[in-house]
């Protein structure tokens, strides 16, 4: 296949069958940089990489040398014949507004020590905008990548036009021992009008801070309510995953909102569990520290019976906000964050 685009010696192009070793070599290498990074672990077992190998490779001969199979992009850096680099693109549309752009979340990059300075990182990136215009058809869309925040690629990713737009914090799910002012609970069918409104809050929040991933504020409607309703009433949804948390005033009303998930990582990284508690959504007429203690207070417990050590706090505001303040003052450290730019 033809190369996508040039970076000196480095060119970009699909997988190809036979170079899942090398793939998983990356894999591995990007791996153990997040680990020493604070990131989770990854395996140590040479089986484990071997079998991701395989998988690589049976991948790579069903796209034929194609980075596009379905929603996933697969693009691998060429030096000399040799894979020195890779990205994944995951496509999709969050929200139901037709108007909302749709998303490519950037995954896994890497580029090997030898080719950090031949461009190689940056034709991928643009490589992969190629390849999500492609699927969207022209309709506008958004790359965004999370990143840890001790990654030295932040830099990076702001030279090659990358802007943050929301941020994350992580905390053991057992410092959350302190009594929270006020009481959360999972959300029921009669919070779907508090919560609908509540999303609008979020939706402004997240214009404001020039993420368009999602859809912007609308009016609240009686169909958004009851969808809200019928979601939160159906058996599938009692114990489902993700679950709507809330946080109550004094007086009992719902003032907070929050969307709250377990996870099982899958290899290569050491299997464990890890919670996430995001989607914030605070009633500005409100303080924000106690409503977010109280979601933050309930989620560590749940994660803990569901055998996740850590809480990820995600989709939170900038530094300087309220709410990140909020989340911070739970016990959480800054641990990651989403860096955007149109394709």
């Amino acid at each position: 296949m033809a190369a996508l685009s040039q970076a000196r010696r480095v060119s970009v192009r699909g997988p190809l069958p036979g170079e899942g070793t090398s793939i998983a070599a990356l894999w591995r290498e990007l791996w153990d940089a997040h680990e020493a990074w604070g990131g989770y672990p990854g395996a140590r077992d040479a089986r484990v990489y071997a079998e991701v190998a395989r998988r690589l490779d049976d991948d790579a001969r069903v796209r034929s040398g194609h980075p596009i199979l379905g929603r996933h992009i697969h693009l691998v850096a060429d030096l000399g014949g040799v894979a020195c680099g890779q990205v994944e693109g995951w496509f999709e549309r969050h929200g139901i507004d037709p108007l909302t752009p749709f998303t490519c979340e950037v995954r896994s990059l890497v580029v090997t020590q030898r080719a950090r300075n031949l461009g190689a990182g940056r034709a991928l990136l643009e490589a992969l905008a190629v390849s999500a215009r492609t699927l969207s058809a022209g309709a506008p869309c958004v790359l965004a990548a999370e990143v840890l925040e001790p990654n030295p690629a932040q830099a990076f990713y702001e030279r090659v036009g990358y802007l943050p737009v929301a941020y994350g914090a992580r905390l053991e799910a057992t410092a959350a021992r302190r009594a929270p002012p006020l009481r959360a609970r999972v959300a029921v069918p009669h919070d779907a009008l508090a919560i609908a409104r509540l999303e609008t809050t979020l939706a402004a929040r997240r214009r404001f801070a020039g993420d368009l991933r999602f859809d912007r504020p609308h009016a609240l409607e009686a169909t958004v309510v009851g969808a809200i309703a019928a979601h939160l009433g159906s058996p599938a949804s009692v114990d489902a995953d993700p679950s709507t948390l809330v946080a109550l005033d004094e007086g009992g009303e719902v003032r907070a909102a929050a969307s709250f998930t377990v996870q099982a990582l899958q290899p290569p990284f050491v299997p464990m569990r890890r919670a996430l508690l995001g989607r914030f959504a605070v009633d500005p007429a409100q303080p924000c520290a106690p409503l977010v203690h109280a979601l933050v207070s309930l989620a560590c417990r749940l994660a803990l019976a569901q055998a996740a050590s850590t809480l990820e706090l995600t989709d939170l505001s900038a530094p300087d906000s309220e709410l990140h303040a909020a989340a911070i003052a739970t016990g959480a450290v800054p641990w990651s964050r989403v860096v955007t730019r149109l394709a």
